[in-house]
């Protein structure tokens, strides 16, 4: 057994004469602290004393920390401490890719009927919505109040002729109305018929002596020249008066140069028309040039209807000419076309846009004229 002594208690209690032990170690401390010394047994010395009541040695300095030993088991959770202060707003953060559509849920019960609202600022006007459905005619309402006169409108296709009606009575007489504004100069008319003879002149006074005139004989034929102009003249006006009347009577004729080209509004094939315009001392429309296509054109677009034009490649396909013979020398196709699909398209139709395409004859289409 190892005791630690100080030197002062041991030279006290040690005899004078006992052997002294033997040193094993000495271990200085502090230069101001006695040494002290490590004793073996005793080899013949007397027992030394209890050194429990020797004093107490100066407390040493914390030694190095040691190594870190294992974790001992878990405590029992300790109380809850008082509640931190509210940390401020985190950032938003992303959105997060939608998720997929879940499953509708069970119908709620219907609440309340909430007070109405204030009444909204009037929304934009919609566009106009698809024309429905023709309803059912309704009974006929009571007369309104006459409106104001509209504009006059285009005059229409002429109408089926109607049944001669009863005589009205005799309307009162109205108000001269104001002069309107001189119209065009109108197409002279025929040669009227020689009147009746003016009653008899008063003699007029003797005039001068003329100079000698020609023979009669010449006079004579002068006369003859002349008459035989004015005849020529008259079968002119008479052809040409012959040409307004034949417009006259089928509305929305159109004029071009000498040409004038009409309708009735009627459509059937091609011999078909070809035979109506014959029996009108015309033929069907073969327009010459973009004048003339423009013109029957327009007769199209008023009736929305195609026309046939008296143009086929009847007697050699693909070669299209007039009625009477002559290879055309002027054309309006639409692109692709002629193309004579399924080997049937002999005729010319042409298109409210006034271009042209081969069509069969046996089609019905808008009858035109060409005077």
């Amino acid at each position: 057994m190892l005791v630690l002594l100080t030197l002062g208690a041991l030279v006290s209690q040690v005899s004078p004469a006992a052997t002294p032990a033997k040193p094993q170690a000495i271990r200085s401390w502090d230069q101001n602290a006695c040494s002290l010394v490590v004793c073996g047994p005793a080899e013949k010395g007397l027992p030394g004393r209890d050194g429990r009541d020797g004093i107490q040695g100066p407390k040493g300095d914390i030694g190095e920390q040691g190594l870190q030993g294992p974790r001992g088991i878990l405590g029992p959770p300790g109380k809850m401490g008082p509640a931190g202060a509210v940390g401020q707003k985190g950032t938003q953060g992303e959105t997060g890719p939608k998720g997929d559509a879940g499953e509708i849920g069970p119908r709620g019960i219907r609440g309340l009927q909430g007070p109405p609202g204030n009444a909204g600022p009037s929304g934009p006007i919609g566009n106009s919505g698809p024309q429905g459905e023709k309803g059912v005619k309704g009974e006929r309402g009571s007369g309104g109040a006459t409106g104001a006169q509209g504009p006059q409108g285009k005059p229409g296709a002429p109408g089926p002729q109607g049944v001669k009606g009863s005589v009205g009575e005799k309307g009162a007489k109205g108000n001269v109305g104001d002069r309107g504004l001189q119209g065009a100069t109108g197409v002279q008319g025929p040669v009227g018929k020689t009147g009746l003879p003016g009653s008899k002149g008063d003699k007029g006074s003797v005039g001068d002596k003329g100079t000698k005139g020609d023979s009669g004989l010449s006079e004579v034929n002068l006369m003859k020249k002349q008459v035989s102009i004015l005849e020529g003249q008259l079968k002119a006006l008479q052809a040409s008066f012959s040409k307004y009347q034949k417009v006259a009577v089928f509305p929305g004729g159109q004029i071009v140069g000498n040409k004038v080209f009409v309708t009735s509004g009627y459509e059937g094939n091609f011999d078909d028309l070809k035979q109506r315009c014959l029996q009108a001392s015309g033929q069907l429309a073969t327009p010459r040039n973009a004048a003339e296509n423009a013109a029957v054109q327009q007769i199209a677009v008023l009736y929305k209807k195609s026309v046939f034009l008296g143009i086929t490649d009847i007697q050699t396909e693909g070669k299209f000419k007039y009625l009477n013979g002559e290879a055309i020398n002027y054309s309006n196709w639409l692109q692709g076309e002629p193309n004579n699909d399924k080997g049937t398209e002999n005729c010319v139709e042409l298109y409210v846009n006034g271009k042209w395409n081969d069509k069969s004859c046996g089609e019905k289409r808008l009858i035109v004229c060409e005077f």
